[in-house]
């Protein structure tokens, strides 16, 4: 008796339809889906200045020594207001222009607004000899009320990794200058509007404190300062703190990531040590 050969299956009409119609339906939702990641990635997407090569402190800033980045939407309103933006209708981007940094910047660091802020306003402030005005950048999520505006004193604090082991970094708070005037928010000397953030002041110092400072901006963890409200301010020189000193200037061992290299998983936020002076009364 014959062995039946091998059949084969050979879909009906109806079926044929519907697996080419599901076949169009995915490609129209991948489609729309596509669409709908162009929209948010790049068609919203909003173009910002970044450094082209390093430049150390003091170096006038020229067209050509920045170039565009582009970042996406979704992540974009992280930057709104602190920023320049590369809108070539942004007076911003002219104002900066021509303008010389107030520290070190390293090749593709973005260009913040809050180092540049317009000095129309503060220009009426008087600086004493061997002393000048400088842009201190605040988190602007640590509000301190009605207690931060010009005129008011606070210490101004930052996260620093205090290890001299570069592979094994140990973070701590610590207060960089103590009972220090603030004389304006945002380049303007005026009361701070109800409601609003501020991402960074003014204040005034002596000339080699704020070369020092320059260092201080660079070894900060987070990039911005927290702030501790005191009730009255002090008559004496400011000076950075001897502890935040001793952070910048410690011997270093290890050998940091290549520059390229994989980004390994993040780590765990550090633990907050709080500072060994005595502890500032806090504004809800």
């Amino acid at each position: 008796m014959a062995k039946p050969g091998p059949m084969q299956w050979i879909p009906s009409g109806g079926v044929l339809a519907a697996a080419i119609g599901a076949g169009l339906l995915a490609a129209v939702l991948v489609h729309l889906y596509a669409g709908n990641l162009k929209s948010r990635y790049e068609l919203g997407a909003q173009y910002f200045y970044r450094f082209k090569s390093d430049m150390p402190t003091g170096t006038q800033i020229q067209a050509a020594s920045l170039e565009r980045v582009q970042i996406p939407k979704p992540f974009a309103e992280a930057f709104e207001g602190v920023v320049v933006s590369a809108d070539a209708n942004d007076e911003r981007v002219q104002t900066v222009i021509g303008r010389k940094v107030p520290r070190p910047m390293k090749k593709g660091m973005l260009l913040w607004w809050s180092d540049y802020v317009p000095t129309d306003v503060v220009k009426a402030i008087k600086i004493p000899p061997r002393y000048e005005m400088i842009t201190i950048r605040i988190d602007p999520n640590a509000s301190l009320g009605a207690q931060l505006q010009p005129g008011s004193y606070v210490n101004i604090r930052g996260l620093f990794n205090i290890s001299s082991d570069l592979r094994n970094p140990q973070y701590k708070v610590e207060d960089v200058l103590k009972n220090i005037q603030v004389v304006a928010l945002n380049g303007s000397t005026a009361p701070p509007e109800k409601g609003r953030t501020y991402e960074n002041l003014q204040i005034v110092i002596p000339s080699a404190q704020a070369k020092l400072m320059a260092e201080v901006k660079n070894a900060v963890q987070s990039g911005t300062f927290t702030l501790g409200v005191v009730e009255e301010g002090s008559t004496a020189e400011p000076k950075i703190d001897d502890a935040v000193i001793k952070i910048i200037n410690r011997p270093r061992t290890g050998v940091p990531a290549a520059p390229g290299a994989a980004p390994s998983a993040p780590a765990p936020p550090p633990p907050i040590v709080e500072p060994s002076s005595p502890p500032v009364p806090e504004i809800p």
